[in-house]
């Protein structure tokens, strides 16, 4: 098992992409903090975790959590500290996207979009990385590649996840020292609730024809790229934005 005994904590987790790394995450041997921004969903997602892997109710560990309320951030940071000692792996994969272009798109909605993708994860990594200079560890972003690409119509969506990159390079510069490794993923197509929700079935047809793989990912093809970066596999790689786009871009 490749994260026997270490602990994850997962944004994001309830559905997804998430839901998938938290899975592997847990199938490797880690313990997971499922985490989700609404208390039914999270317990949902545990419950089908538990059952799906046969799991004992002490590797999960649910919880809700409001990526923009920075006191609950720290709350919850400490309440995992509280219980399991040690915060091992950090997936910053919550977020939110939009389809809106610059000039309909209003300062609140650039707001929230930043508030969800970027500076809860910052305020989150902050939490966890006081902890996590004592041991060592590896965080792990999730991008998107229209943060390194851009995006038509995706303008809020994409520079944050430009920030995210920034982000990522420049704590992979100052965590280092610690044993800390700071790594991304960039995301094409993934066929996920969130880009049926936000994607038109003729936009997605284009883009599986413009992917020279002819098809869309699924969640599954993700987490083994998270599970790469959260194992001593990848204890010599840090800054790096991992595509994982079906060669969509390059």
């Amino acid at each position: 098992m490749k994260l026997k005994d270490k602990i994850a904590f997962v944004t994001g987790s309830t559905r997804g992409i998430g839901y998938q790394i938290a899975r592997l995450f847990l199938q490797e041997g880690a313990k997971v903090v499922v985490c989700g921004s609404r208390e039914e969903t999270v317990q949902q997602a545990a419950r089908q975790l538990e059952e799906e892997l046969s799991l004992p109710e002490d590797k999960i560990y649910p919880i809700a959590l409001n990526m923009k309320n920075k006191e609950e951030i720290r709350s919850r940071v400490k309440e995992v500290i509280a219980k399991w000692g040690r915060i091992d792996i950090l997936v910053n994969n919550a977020g939110i996207t939009s389809q809106k272009n610059l000039v309909d798109s209003t300062d609140e909605e650039f707001q929230e979009m930043f508030d969800v993708n970027f500076f809860g994860p910052v305020c989150l990594t902050r939490e966890v990385v006081s902890y996590m200079k004592q041991y060592g560890g590896s965080i792990i972003n999730t991008s998107s590649m229209v943060g390194v690409n851009g995006g038509r119509g995706q303008a809020a969506y994409a520079t944050s996840k430009a920030a995210i990159n920034g982000l990522t390079k420049s704590l992979a510069k100052e965590l280092g020292e610690y044993k800390i490794r700071v790594n991304a993923v960039a995301p094409g197509v993934v066929g996920t609730e969130m880009v049926e929700e936000h994607v038109t079935a003729e936009m997605k047809q284009i883009l599986i024809g413009m992917t020279p793989l002819k098809r869309m990912a699924t969640p599954n093809d993700l987490a083994p790229i998270y599970l790469y970066l959260a194992s001593d596999d990848s204890s010599f790689t840090t800054g790096t934005i991992i595509q994982v786009d079906g060669g969509l871009i390059m």
